[in-house]
């Protein structure tokens, strides 16, 4: 881990992938030359996912959460300003529901040297976003397992494991994964801490 402390904002992930591992720093470098979180800035646009914490595995892209009231005139203005950026000029548009909460979102898929990016896009202030929340607690939980973390998590991961539910399993939680990390964020790093002590499945 390069960095300790909390990911919280894109300045501190930023800063934290730029002096982390070989491909936290090639991602750091596509995003700072490509000129895409100025881009997004508007958006408050946050690098989130696998990469910034280090469970990533080869063909893991890169997230950036960002936040719109008008999701589709967000659509119409990253269509335009991202086409300049993509390599080919080609991107991928979705427009969804959330099956979550059933607050709509839409994503754009596209490359950025030899990384997938998706964004990701929402009437919801980024802090409060599920992926957000989820990053958070497993960044913290992480600080707290150490290298011995990062090692069970990548090989739940490697044999087909979603993130959440591998983070899900190691605390041995019980019902939908993304709902009971999405509630870990609700505690204080302390008690978090203590609840992943007693429970922790990983020696």
């Amino acid at each position: 881990m390069s960095v300790n402390g909390r990911l919280d904002t894109t300045k501190k992930v930023m800063t934290h992938l730029s002096v982390g591992n070989q491909r936290q720093q090639d991602a750091y470098r596509v995003l700072h030359e490509s000129g895409l979180l100025f881009m997004l800035s508007a958006h408050a646009a946050y690098p989130a996912g696998t990469v910034p914490i280090d469970v990533d595995l080869p063909d893991s892209d890169l997230d950036i959460l960002c936040y719109s009231e008008d999701l589709n005139a967000f659509q119409v203005e990253m269509a335009r300003q991202l086409e300049g950026i993509a390599v080919n000029g080609r991107t991928e548009w979705t427009y969804e529901n959330h099956v979550l909460n059933q607050k709509a979102y839409v994503t754009c898929k596209l490359s950025l040297g030899l990384w997938p990016i998706e964004i990701f896009a929402q009437a919801t202030p980024v802090y409060q976003q599920h992926a957000y929340l989820h990053m958070q607690v497993e960044w913290s939980l992480l600080q707290l397992w150490g290298e011995a973390g990062h090692r069970e998590i990548r090989r739940l991961k490697q044999s087909g494991w979603k993130t959440e539910p591998a983070f899900a399993h190691v605390l041995g939680l019980e019902g939908d994964p993304y709902i009971a990390m999405r509630d870990l964020a609700s505690l204080q790093e302390p008690e978090l801490w203590d609840f992943a002590r007693s429970r922790v499945t990983f020696k």
